[in-house]
């Protein structure tokens, strides 16, 4: 049997069942579409168009048109026709494009200053480093003269290495410690370029290489120059592991162990590396960073004991004498106080601001105001140690020397200070050139100032005429002579000589075969002395050096 359908067509009654259970009743439909045309007419032909009911606008000609994406995509037309089938229509739901990779990514900003890290801005760090070398051997190599009595005394002591250093002479040995001072710069624009930046590692070697301390220590034949490069070396290895693992900061140790027994004020120095041990792995490590100073401290202190044990104790470090610390302390200050300012300098921009603002839209992380302001502490506090130590003993022996090992560790704070003066991408670079300049003219006259060997040429000459295996001999300078003469005489044949009753009594006896004395005046004890005579009075020949002549006198 067969029923009408509302649309004018015929179908078996379980057709008809099945398609009312997949479509509303055409009153409905007509619902919908009366719903539809309210939202507007075009809307309406579009989606009359999609069902197949498609029809012109009043007074115009029908124009059949292709339906468009969105329409196809859920519907498909009406074909007509008694037998047409009816389709469910079908959705489709699209996943939202992925967004394209940029073509480029920012490097993150460094912390402190503007830098641009790739293989040509590392190229060409190396190469102002390799003029900064160049100036600093110039400034050594300046300097000559006859031996100091503290490197003829270590060229001839009894220890293995100045038994190996003294086989090349006394121009060796000093070619030897000016590679030991070229590499304790290489490694401190090393750890300062980690610390910071490459430009403010540029800006610590350039002046640390124009110290006085520096040059002296690069033409001074001693172990001075190879205690800063332990140093230095320790203090690269814990700015290079420190976002290792903790235990690989014992590679630092040893260095940093060594370098009391080279220079025995290096010990002064022990516990400012183990402050920056913390310090330089707090960022990265948190509160694991004091592990790290934990092991390196008891690393060190343990290599040291062992050292001790073996080797003894370093001589020198707690001599008391009668030296004026308030003198000590003004001389201190005009051989370090240029580079110290410039690091409190630089210490305080860094503690106010951790970038300089290059980018200013830069984000990432950065150390915190305390890591900053106990870093810039740490360095600029230790390069007071030595002046300190020294003034309260009031022993001011080697202090021009000793000044640089805190210098060492508050130079790269002063390279940071220079590169914030000189501004965000070299925007004032004369300030720079200024300080540099500074540096280099104060540390060229106070090195001509401070290196002044003994003019001991004439003398040693003199008494290669008169001295022996068998004599006994009294000299102001018995390293010099000793070292000088080792061909002819042995070092125990020579005797440090006094002044006073102490002159007087040892010319009494009359066991010595000659007497060398530096003295402007005859001495009282040898003035009419019938069992020695005078055979040479010998000026230097620096006039303006304020050296006293030789004065030899021979046994009759």
């Amino acid at each position: 049997m067969t029923t009408p359908q509302q649309d004018g067509g015929w179908s078996e009654p379980g057709q008809q069942q099945d398609w009312q259970q997949h479509y509303p009743p055409y009153s409905e439909q007509h619902q919908v579409y009366g719903e539809q045309q309210a939202y507007g007419q075009q809307q309406t032909y579009g989606d009359q168009q999609g069902y197949g009911h498609q029809q012109p606008y009043a007074g115009q000609p029908y124009i059949p048109q292709q339906p468009t994406a969105a329409q196809q995509r859920y519907a498909r037309p009406y074909a007509g026709g008694s037998d047409a089938e009816y389709y469910v229509p079908e959705y489709t739901v699209l996943d939202p494009e992925p967004e394209p990779e940029p073509g480029y990514v920012l490097p993150e900003v460094p912390v402190s200053a503007w830098s641009v890290d790739n293989s040509r801005s590392a190229w060409i760090s190396r190469g102002v480093l390799l003029l900064i070398l160049l100036v600093q051997a110039g400034l050594s190599f300046r300097l000559d003269g006859s031996a100091f009595p503290q490197e003829a005394k270590y060229l001839t002591s009894d220890g293995e290495l100045p038994g190996l250093v003294s086989q090349l002479g006394l121009g060796g040995a000093r070619v030897l410690s000016l590679a030991w001072a070229l590499g304790a710069t290489a490694l401190l624009f090393g750890a300062t370029r980690l610390l910071f930046n490459a430009r403010a590692g540029l800006a610590a070697a350039a002046m640390y290489s124009v110290l006085e301390s520096t040059a002296f220590t690069g033409r001074y034949a001693s172990l001075h120059s190879l205690s800063l490069f332990l140093l230095a070396a320790a203090l690269w290895l814990l700015a290079r592991t420190r976002q290792a693992s903790p235990a690989a900061v014992l590679l630092a140790a040893p260095f940093a162990a060594l370098a009391p027994f080279a220079a025995y004020s290096a010990a002064l120095y022990l516990p400012t590396l183990t402050v920056l041990a913390v310090l330089t792995a707090y960022r990265f490590r948190g509160a694991g960073a004091f592990v790290r100073g934990a092991i390196f401290a008891v690393a060190t202190g343990a290599l040291c004991f062992a050292g001790i044990q073996l080797a003894g104790t370093p001589s020198g470090w707690n001599v008391k004498g009668t030296d004026s610390a308030v003198e000590l302390l003004k001389e201190s200050a005009g051989w370090g106080g240029v580079v110290l300012l410039v690091a409190v300098i630089g210490a305080v921009g860094f503690i106010r601001r951790a970038r300089m603002g290059e980018m200013p839209w830069a984000e990432g992380s950065a150390p915190g105001a305390i890591r900053r302001s106990l870093l810039g502490l740490t360095m600029c506090a230790t390069a007071l140690l030595a002046p300190l130590y020294q003034a309260w003993l009031g022993n001011g022996s080697s202090l021009y020397i000793h000044v640089g090992f805190g210098l060492l560790f508050a130079v790269p704070m002063a390279g940071l200070g220079v590169s914030r003066m000189m501004g965000a991408h070299f925007r004032y670079p004369q300030i720079g050139i200024m300080i540099y300049v500074a540096a280099l003219v104060i540390g060229m006259a106070q090195t001509r100032e401070l290196y002044r060997p003994p003019d001991s040429a004439a003398m040693v000459g003199a008494l290669r005429e008169v001295v022996d295996t068998k004599g006994q001999y009294l000299t102001d300078d018995p390293e010099i002579s000793a070292y000088y003469l080792r061909a002819q005489t042995k070092p125990a044949q020579w005797h440090p000589a006094e002044r006073g009753a102490a002159l007087t009594a040892e010319v009494k006896k009359g066991s010595y075969d000659a007497i060398v004395l530096r003295a402007a005046s005859v001495p009282e004890a040898l003035r009419g002395n019938a069992d020695y005579r005078l055979l040479a009075v010998l000026r230097p020949s620096d006039k303006d050096g304020g050296q006293e002549p030789y004065r030899i006198w021979v046994k009759q």
